[in-house]
């Protein structure tokens, strides 16, 4: 099993190369806090009084269901382990159903938002199974025109060997369409439950697609009301809303999880379930202070229920790729990646979910190489002091000829995106941003990466449901 790894460019290199970075194979080691203890029972307690008599069955649902399963992927290479303490990404909303799958596209060749065509789809899909710091794919990443939800899943299984979190199924038709595309793509219903390469994440309208699913066995996120947005105040100055006290948020939201983890768990006994933690569907601004705070409570009341987390990190307002998105990606993403949240969503979208762009993504990836990186703490140990290393050369000497140097030089992060070169050699060198080379990665990985291709009845069955899906 492997975990999502990132980018760094060789020295010499004339374009930066895609490889495997060490440090996001780690488990990460912090777990940031804003919610004491006690906090964390209060917000427990009024949950589970909001639900009433449902209450006492809401909690016991949520402790029976699973603390730790696998999303798998097409290849074994690619699969996720939750509850594991590992951190990934996704790219698109994991969390927002309809409201986070945009509809329109910002391209590489740069100009206004545009609406979303089935080549920008498969261009989207392309370029995440290319990236090494997405896990998942998720949404999905835009819906293309013409595309029904059922048919834009197929073509993300179609495009990528990564898993594939639906978020637009809503009927019993589309869900039972792609469970048993799941089955097939797996070889069993078995394995499909062993290595679900199919999951569902959503709110009250994808209630009757999640029973389905969790029916087969696919892993399932799901938030009903009361919990799933809080009572906004109109907007303020700016256009942007005012959420309620976040203490009555994170009751309504956990009331939320809760009560779709109990209908769940009624209709599949032990069903995988996700806990899904997103600032929009709770009511509050996608980016922001109350945004990072919220993720870190959530993923504090998701460990105290022993439920994975799939959190909306990268929901930036700006509606261009640039500073103010990888500021506020940056920022909320950080919250979920130090909280330990399992997955981390959002990856590639602008404009509060209003538009997708391939720049932002390959953007939000170093942003989250560079969080998780963080998350992932210092290790202290015999091997990580180095002790005899630092007597055998002494203080002040030089440690490039060591062992213990080599061992560890990879392990550094380095960035693919950002510049460190000293100013004569960046002038010389175009003074290209990194934004420009964004656009040249993305631009090189669409062009060279090849998708691992569908076995011929995982083909046939992605062609059926392309070619006449439900509606």
């Amino acid at each position: 099993m492997s975990e999502p790894t990132t980018g760094a460019t060789d020295p010499g290199a004339e374009a930066p190369v895609v490889r495997a970075h060490p440090i996001l194979t780690t488990h990460a080691r912090l777990a940031a806090r804003v919610l004491s203890d006690d906090d964390v029972v209060r917000v427990q307690a009024a949950a589970l009084g909001l639900l009433g008599a449902d209450g006492a069955a809401a909690d016991a649902a949520a402790r029976s269901a699973p603390s730790a399963f696998v999303l798998g992927g097409r290849v074994p290479e690619h699969d996720v382990a939750l509850g594991a303490g590992h951190v990934w990404l996704a790219a698109g909303a994991a969390t927002a159903g309809a409201a986070g799958v945009p509809e329109r596209v910002r391209r590489l060749t740069g100009g206004d938002h545009a609406p979303a065509t089935v080549a920008d789809l498969d261009e989207a899909v392309k370029l995440a199974d290319a990236l090494p710091e997405v896990a998942l794919l998720a949404g999905p990443p835009l819906r293309a025109a013409g595309v029904s939800p059922l048919a834009a899943v197929a073509r993300c299984v179609a495009g990528t060997s990564k898993h594939v979190m639906a978020g637009l199924l809503r009927s019993t038709a589309e869900a039972e369409a792609a469970a048993g595309l799941a089955t097939t793509l797996a070889g069993s219903a078995d394995e499909a439950r062993r290595r679900p390469p199919l999951s569902l994440c959503g709110d009250g309208a994808a209630l009757d697609a999640a029973l389905v699913f969790a029916r087969a066995g696919l892993p399932v996120g799901l938030v009903l009301a009361p919990g799933a947005a809080g009572e906004a105040a109109p907007p303020a100055e700016g256009g942007e809303a005012v959420p309620p006290d976040l203490g009555a948020v994170l009751v309504r939201h956990h009331a939320g999880v809760l009560r779709g983890c109990a209908a769940v768990q009624a209709a599949a006994p032990g069903a995988p379930f996700l806990y899904v933690a997103d600032p929009v569907l709770a009511g509050v601004p996608p980016s922001g202070p109350p945004a990072t705070l919220f993720q870190l409570a959530a993923a504090q009341l998701a460990a105290h229920v022993g439920l994975p987390v799939v959190a909306g990190g990268f929901r930036t307002t700006s509606h261009e790729p640039g500073w103010q998105a990888c500021q506020q990606g940056a920022f909320v993403s950080l919250a979920t990646t130090a909280a330990g949240a399992d997955v981390t969503g959002g990856g590639g979208l602008l404009g509060a979910a209003a538009a997708f762009s391939p720049q932002q993504l390959v953007m939000d990836s170093e942003v989250f190489s560079w969080n998780a990186s963080i998350a992932a703490g210092i290790v202290v140990d015999d091997e990580t002091i180095a002790l005899d290393a630092i007597k055998q050369v002494g203080i002040g000497g030089n440690y490039l000829a060591q062992r213990h140097t080599r061992r560890h030089m990879k392990e550094v992060w380095r960035p693919r995106l950002l510049d460190r070169t000293m100013w004569d050699a960046w002038v010389a060198s175009g003074r290209e941003g990194a934004g420009e080379k964004a656009i040249a990665l993305a631009e090189r990985l669409l062009a060279e990466h090849a998708v691992v291709p569908l076995d011929p009845r995982a083909r046939a069955a992605v062609e059926r449901v392309t070619a006449d899906p439900v509606p």
